[in-house]
């Protein structure tokens, strides 16, 4: 019996961020999101070159081959991002995951690296098809905290595996079986970040078209704070008839051309263009609008003029810059102080280099000391929400240090088989 895929997707900013750094391939054999990281470090750009290598796998294959085929797209897409970065090392630090799957007619091939998610919804049950490599998942693992508990922990955001051109960051793959009347479920965690399982679960039954806005709108009602990047398919007897669709980040660029010319800087207009020609004319207020403005019979006083113009601006201002200097002084974070990992009240400010933060707890863990990704999120700061939440992300921080200083010290066994090392430790 041949299966194939009815399918569709969505992908948008959310309500919070205002650059949408995810992006998503569809085809009949193919269905992947990628969500891009990095902030100004270009995540837009390594969710892209993600898609852009995936795609170019994409084709027919069978049982193994499609793991063999996914692995190599995702070393694929971190070589490319490795040569990016090479060539301008401003974009050091972007990185994406990646995750969905392959689809041969009979078995889905599932890849994933990160915190996206792929799920199977079969007779009226959703499961996980993917795990997520990120720190709070390994607390669920543990047993330390809940589900619900993981939506909002401090510490959401750090992924101990992602495509960033680091080679021992390698995905999970693996073969499953579907069948007829199966729901497939691809996402950011721009949905499965913060929205339950069950709730997912509960949106999960009727038609594509109806189940998509439900899902995309308990992510608003969360807040969507993240961009929410969203796929569905259902696995169904005959032939499909699907196009390959691609959303998001990726959709901004020609993913045919060379790899140096791939950009998603916006063009901006040349000092002076704004200028160019003579300026239009304003448009002559209408009747109606003249009749109902307000007029004044008298005539303001010089002195309230000057009052008005000068004194009451100058006092918002001021009023409005120590409120919001008060406001960054209630902010947490946890950065670099020096050669050592230290808690900071404030805000931080690396462009102007404003005094908006000052160390309240110095730290004893070295930057150095950590794995390679932690040091870039080091570097990059990390929000904190308190003090105690920075002290118990010091904490954190120092055992992966500790945990990293453990394995370049430990004696080599001479019968051991050396494995990735999935941190960037070393």
């Amino acid at each position: 019996m041949t299966l194939s895929l009815t399918y569709a997707a969505h992908c948008e900013v959310g309500l919070v961020r205002k650059s949408n750094q995810d992006s998503c391939y569809v085809s009949p054999t193919m269905l992947i999101v990628a969500d891009g990281m990095g902030g100004a470090a270009a995540g837009d750009l390594a969710s892209a070159v993600v898609i852009r290598e995936m795609r170019a796998a994409d084709g027919h294959y069978e049982g193994e081959q499609m793991l063999d085929v996914l692995a190599a797209a995702v070393a694929k897409a971190g070589e490319s991002i490795a040569s990016l970065v090479e060539a301008e090392p401003t974009l050091d630090g972007m990185g994406s995951t990646a995750t969905g799957l392959m689809f041969d007619g009979a078995q889905v091939g599932l890849v994933n690296i990160g915190d996206s998610r792929t799920y199977l919804f079969r007779d009226g049950t959703l499961s996980r098809l993917t795990h997520d490599h990120s720190w709070v998942q390994s607390l669920v693992d543990e047993g330390r905290i809940s589900e619900e508990e993981s939506l909002v922990h401090p510490h959401r955001s750090l992924i101990l595996r992602v495509i960033n051109g680091q080679p021992q960051h390698v995905p999970d793959v693996e073969l499953s079986d579907v069948r007829a009347g199966d729901r497939l479920l691809v996402c950011s965690d721009g949905l499965c970040g913060t929205v339950t399982d069950a709730a997912i679960e509960r949106a999960m039954p009727g038609a594509i078209k109806d189940v998509m806005p439900a899902l995309v709108g308990l992510a608003h009602d969360q807040g969507a704070p993240d961009n929410i990047s969203i796929i569905l398919a259902d696995v169904a007897e005959g032939a499909g008839a699907g196009m390959p669709q691609v959303f998001g980040s990726a959709a901004l660029l020609d993913l045919d051309a060379p790899l140096d010319t791939l950009s998603l800087e916006v063009p901006r207009p040349q000092p002076g263009a704004a200028q160019a020609g003579p300026r239009p004319a304003p448009a002559p207020a209408s009747p109606e609008h003249a009749r109902y403005a307000p007029t004044s019979k008298h005539r303001m006083s010089t002195w309230v003029k000057v009052v008005l113009a000068v004194v009451v601006p100058l006092l918002v201002i001021v009023g409005g810059g120590w409120a919001w200097y008060s406001y960054t002084q209630q902010q947490y974070f946890v950065g670099p102080d020096g050669d050592t990992v230290a808690i900071f009240q404030g805000i931080p400010d690396q462009t102007f280099h404003l005094p908006l933060s000052h160390v309240v707890q110095p730290g004893t863990t070295l930057v150095a000391d950590l794995p390679a990704y932690y040091q870039a999120q080091v570097r990059q700061t990390i929000s904190v929400p308190s003090l105690t939440a920075g002290q118990s992300t010091l904490a954190q921080l120092q055992q992966q240090a500790n945990w990293c200083l453990s394995q370049q010290f430990a004696t080599p066994q001479p019968t051991a088989q050396a494995t990735p090392d999935p941190l960037g430790c070393g």
